[in-house]
């Protein structure tokens, strides 16, 4: 029969401390990895460099010079007529000038289209990889803990089978040996939702990285609170290197480009005519040819393009708005992300690691205590509990931490 030094020493092993058994034949998945893969992946992330192809093609649209209109006419058309000797004809052609600023202005609209969309693409970049951050630190914590729990119900089932030999002697009492048991049960049902935990993780990081393979994957990043503390940053440097701010920017210059635009746009066209006139002169055989010069305007007496103006300033109006909301916004969410990385730091520095040795003595001592007889086993698997709970604590505490590191890099701007 197994002495109580020996499950002493399943005991000890226990909360798996000495790492779950890896499978060897799943992929490993560290960070920079998931990060790279997403940033290929993503159609998304796709879909929105397309939108820079389109605004440059409105761009190249926007230098373009209007087509010239040829007009051909016949006059003094009457029946009875030889055409080649009683119809005058007219060709000519009319090249509308697109001088007086607007096509200047149309392709600097144009252009800080292109700008935004450039704007808009980076910021969508930088929000897949702190999404991507959030979700592998997320499955990450989840794949620790369901290891975690599965090492624990593997070897507490050890612990069962002794407990189950001594109640057939009669060495333990079939109320102790129920305890241990339905401790047993306890574990596995919350290694069973541990699974299904690190299942949905795994789910999730895939789908943001843009994967459609859902196969099985080993992440590799370390957890630990060994990376060097992160200084803070002046709120200037953050304003000038978050996206959201040159995406705001951009919109306002674009907005500004419009109405400018919208000013010139007010000018009168202007339309350079010049063709050909055959004029059929009474009782002669031949006709005489003429040369037709002209220029044509408009007059902008009722319209002259109020309403887009007034539109057009209005939106810049708007804009600029909404630069001074997103510059409030980067500023508090970059002290509510500094601040929580200070606190998580903290955390993990005096509790988290403090309260791992000290749950690890208890149980120790538990143990110990136990194998000598000076203790009963209600107190023995409650040490363990709260042994396990702090492993799972330090778990979550070190996934909180993480993640607060990636929230405090995208407050900064610092992605790359």
């Amino acid at each position: 029969m197994v002495s109580r030094i020996g499950l002493c020493a399943l005991l000890f092993c226990f909360p798996g401390l000495a790492g779950p058994t890896r499978c060897m034949a799943q992929s490993k998945l560290g960070l920079q990895d998931a990060i790279n893969k997403a940033l290929e992946s993503r159609a998304s992330l796709k879909a929105d460099a397309e939108r820079i192809s389109t605004a440059r093609g409105l761009k190249q649209q926007a230098g373009l010079l209007p087509n010239p209109e040829f007009q051909f006419s016949n006059e003094n058309l009457r029946p009875g007529q030889t055409y080649s000797q009683d119809v005058d004809t007219l060709a000519y052609v009319t090249q509308p000038l697109d001088i007086l600023g607007k096509r200047k202005q149309r392709i600097a609209a144009a252009e800080s289209g292109v700008n935004r969309s450039q704007a808009e693409h980076e910021m969508a970049r930088l929000e897949i990889i702190q999404r991507v951050k959030l979700a592998y630190w997320a499955a990450r914590g989840a794949q620790e803990t369901r290891d975690l729990l599965k090492a624990s119900v593997k070897a507490f089932q050890e612990i069962v089978d002794y407990h189950s030999s001594r109640l057939s002697v009669g060495a333990i009492s079939e109320q102790d040996f129920l305890r241990v048991r339905l401790e047993a049960e306890r574990l596995q049902i919350g290694a069973n939702l541990a699974a299904i935990e690190a299942t949905r993780g795994r789910v999730q990081l895939l789908k943001e990285m843009g994967q459609t393979d859902f196969s099985e994957v080993l992440l590799t990043e370390p957890m630990d609170g060994s990376a060097a503390p992160i200084p803070a940053v002046d709120i200037q440097q953050v304003l000038g290197r978050r996206a959201e701010m040159r995406v705001a920017a951009a919109a306002v210059a674009e907005a500004q480009a419009k109405a400018q635009f919208e000013e010139v746009s007010a000018r009168p066209d202007l339309n350079l005519i010049y063709g050909y006139k055959r004029t059929q002169l009474p009782d002669t055989r031949s006709g005489t040819n003429t040369a037709i010069a002209g220029l044509q305007i408009t007059l902008p007496v009722t319209n002259r393009n109020q309403g887009n103006r007034a539109a057009a300033t209005a939106e810049l109006r708007r804009q600029q708005q909404l630069l001074a909301a997103t510059d409030a916004d980067v500023r508090a969410d970059y002290y509510s992300a500094l601040q929580e990385y200070e606190l998580r730091r903290g955390e993990v520095v005096t509790t988290l690691e403090p309260l791992r040795q000290h749950a690890q003595n208890i149980a120790e001592i538990a143990q110990g205590a136990y194998a000598q007889g000076g203790t009963d086993l209600l107190r023995l698997l409650d040490a363990q509990r709260s042994r396990r709970e702090a492993e799972l604590a330090y778990v979550q505490g070190m996934v909180a931490y993480q993640q607060s590191i990636a929230n405090l890099q995208a407050a900064e701007g610092a992605n790359p």
